[in-house]
């Protein structure tokens, strides 16, 4: 091979490596990840996947208008608890409350409706649900109070590590025993009112109720455990801002 020839082939090899190559005309985009054989010419690339739906800014959507009334009827839910003592009212209000919560999230999901104004409301309505129901329950005597106290105090300490987290720009990873915790406890209030309202196989289903309740608050503080144990590890950690000034 004469020296021209193999000078020529040298200067293509390294014109595909740059990315500084061209065929008929076209150029050759760089490789991608250091492999000379992943560039893609021109025209023949991956096409790129699907967008997920976007997040908008708008307040007054279905979803959201759903999430606000669910706010408003958990304090009519406790008032027909603590002062009409009515149980029966109470189990149509929680009944409502549960359809809602599932309803507003199928809406957003169906019709493009996210936003993210609904990303907020939809976990303040959650927690208030979750906070503001039990207790009720235990001034009822529908509960002991001491379940509660547990229930409480776990979300205390949970708040108490956010700052943890915001400091290396990072949140509390949601794991799905905390996400089983909230199910057991959320299906315990239902079965409860039930039982007291006298329905058809009530008792059965207040024991049933009751079973979800200590089953719920089981995991709960267990999944409180685990959070707390991933707020120690992320507070050993180095954070980013802290690695740049190093």
């Amino acid at each position: 091979m004469s020296a021209a020839r193999e000078g020529r082939r040298e200067t293509d090899l390294r014109e595909w490596r740059t990315g500084e190559g061209k065929v008929l005309g076209a150029r050759i985009p760089p490789p991608r990840d250091g492999h000379l054989s992943a560039a893609v010419p021109p025209g023949l690339e991956p096409e790129s996947p699907p967008r997920g739906p976007e997040v908008s800014d708008r307040f007054w959507t279905l979803p959201n208008v759903i999430s606000l009334g669910r706010i408003a009827l958990i304090p009519v839910l406790i008032v027909s608890i603590l002062v009409w003592d009515d149980p029966s009212l109470a189990l149509w209000i929680l009944g409502a409350l549960v359809v809602s919560d599932w309803l507003d999230g199928k809406i957003a999901r169906l019709w493009n409706m996210r936003s993210t104004w609904g990303e907020r409301l939809d976990p303040i309505a959650d927690r208030f649900l979750v906070a503001a129901v039990p207790v009720a329950f235990a001034v009822a005597g529908y509960v002991p109070v001491w379940i509660v106290v547990v229930l409480l105090a776990r979300d205390a300490l949970l708040v108490g590590t956010l700052p943890v987290y915001r400091r290396r720009g990072m949140e509390p990873e949601v794991t799905y025993l905390g996400k089983a915790a909230t199910f057991a406890l959320f299906w315990s209030l239902p079965l409860l009112l039930a039982g007291y309202a006298e329905v058809l196989g009530g008792e059965g289903l207040r024991i049933l109720g009751e079973a979800c309740l200590f089953w719920g608050v089981g995991l709960y503080t267990w999944s409180g455990v685990i959070y707390l144990w991933q707020a120690w590890k992320v507070s050993r950690t180095v954070s980013p801002r802290a690695r740049r000034i190093a």
